[in-house]
């Protein structure tokens, strides 16, 4: 047995661990199935693409808003509070709605509100609980606790949002949505039996001292700086990816029935490999090379999809290559979330990490409105070609700094 394979063993039977493993899984699976809900929901009330559209996006812009200042907060408070407490909001906000369906209430505006609110519990969740799992499990046993959070969060990605959808035909929206309301609040109770070790606290400065302090520990940290903006670069191509990848199948492959469906599928495979395979290639390779070898196999299963044309011959070009795209993408990013917690001291962990999430969620939705408007002016397969150059530019910054040389991280 590999040291990473005992070490996986033993963080499943860490108690504190199985909780929190339990709590982020459950409100997950309620937060995928609300994902096809929500949208319905709207639709339904409004008919309008871009009330529907906004559903969907808003989610995000809490954090774009709130990270910052979440991520400072978090550092000052008892994190395992602040988590139980945000669940708890969480829940209490989506109760609203199959309520209002009862009463024949139910409005667009409502809706909305929801899903900028309960966005903005998740970002001091989030805040709290990048900071509170090296608490639980430790700084050796980190890689594969994020490994398997992820490799969790997309077979639940996979499941859920088709179970939401078959309870929405049936029960109806505000079922799912009231479900998801049940999963936060299961949530916060798991969370509320943790025994989280007492964090290093950030010392009683203003709120924007302490935003600053997180933003120069990023910048002064040369590996964090490194992977910080490269993993712009990864965000951009890879939501400017995954925003074409039904406009590529149509206009490349003459792709337009369930061998779309499959090329989804593909993606999700990837991710799940991805994700599973991490901690052996860093155990053996370092963290620091597994990233540059990640970046760069990306860049060429771009070049790849590009290259993919009409046939059966073509569509299995594309399929490989977002098996392998989606394995690089996903040991990328969750490589690089693990570098930075590791990296970083307990008392920055909340900004530090909310300001790396930003900046990649920043990344993913910019390169989406890029990648279709390359698209429209000199077409997919040209668009798929320039969106290798952000990666290109990530693996430069990695390669000219100290992240090439770095193998096993011991500590901050």
């Amino acid at each position: 047995m590999t040291t990473a394979e005992r070490a996986g063993r033993e963080l499943l039977g860490h108690t504190g661990f199985r909780r929190w493993y339990a709590a982020r899984t459950t409100s997950l699976a309620g937060t995928a199935a609300s994902g096809v809900a929500v949208p319905v929901l709207v639709w339904e009330a409004t008919g309008s693409a871009a009330a529907t559209a906004a559903s969907s996006g808003l989610s995000l812009a809490p954090y774009l808003l709130f990270g910052l200042i979440a991520g400072a907060y978090a550092d000052r408070v008892d994190r395992r509070r602040l988590m139980v407490g945000a669940d708890a909001a969480a829940a209490a906000l989506l109760a609203t709605v199959p309520l209002a369906g009862a009463l024949g209430t139910v409005s667009a505006a409502h809706m909305l509100a929801v899903v900028v609110l309960t966005g903005t519990a998740f970002v001091w969740f989030d805040a709290a609980a990048f900071g509170a799992l090296p608490q639980i499990v430790g700084r050796d046993r980190l890689q594969q606790a994020n490994s398997l959070i992820f490799a969790t969060t997309t077979v639940v990605g996979i499941a859920a949002p088709a179970l939401g959808g078959l309870l929405a035909a049936t029960a109806g929206p505000e079922a799912v949505i009231g479900a998801n309301a049940l999963t936060f609040a299961a949530s916060a109770l798991l969370l509320r039996g943790i025994d989280i070790p007492a964090q290093q606290r950030a010392e009683r400065t203003a709120i924007r001292a302490d935003i600053a302090e997180g933003l120069r520990y990023i910048w002064t940290e040369k590996r964090i700086r490194a992977l910080t903006f490269a993993g712009f670069g990864i965000a951009f191509t890879g939501g400017g990816a995954l925003g074409l990848i039904v406009v590529h199948a149509d206009e490349l492959l003459d792709v337009r029935d369930w061998k779309l469906g499959l090329l989804y599928s593909a993606t999700a495979i990837g991710s799940l490999l991805g994700a599973l395979l991490l901690s052996r290639m860093t155990s053996r390779f370092g963290h620091g090379p597994v990233s540059i070898a990640a970046y760069t196999v990306e860049l060429a299963m771009i070049t790849a999809l590009a290259a993919a044309g009409p046939g059966w011959a073509g569509y299995a070009l594309a399929a490989a290559a977002w098996v392998v795209w989606d394995l690089a993408h996903t040991t990328a990013v969750v490589n690089g979330i693990t570098v930075r917690q590791l990296l970083t001291p307990d008392a920055l962990q909340g900004r530090v990490n909310t300001t790396g999430r930003m900046i990649a969620w920043g990344g993913a939705p910019i390169g989406a409105i890029a990648a279709g408007a390359l698209a429209d002016a000199v077409g997919v397969q040209h668009a798929f070609l320039l969106l290798t150059i952000p990666v290109g530019v990530g693996i430069l910054l990695l390669v000219a700094s100290p992240v090439r040389r770095l193998k096993k991280i011991e500590g901050p």
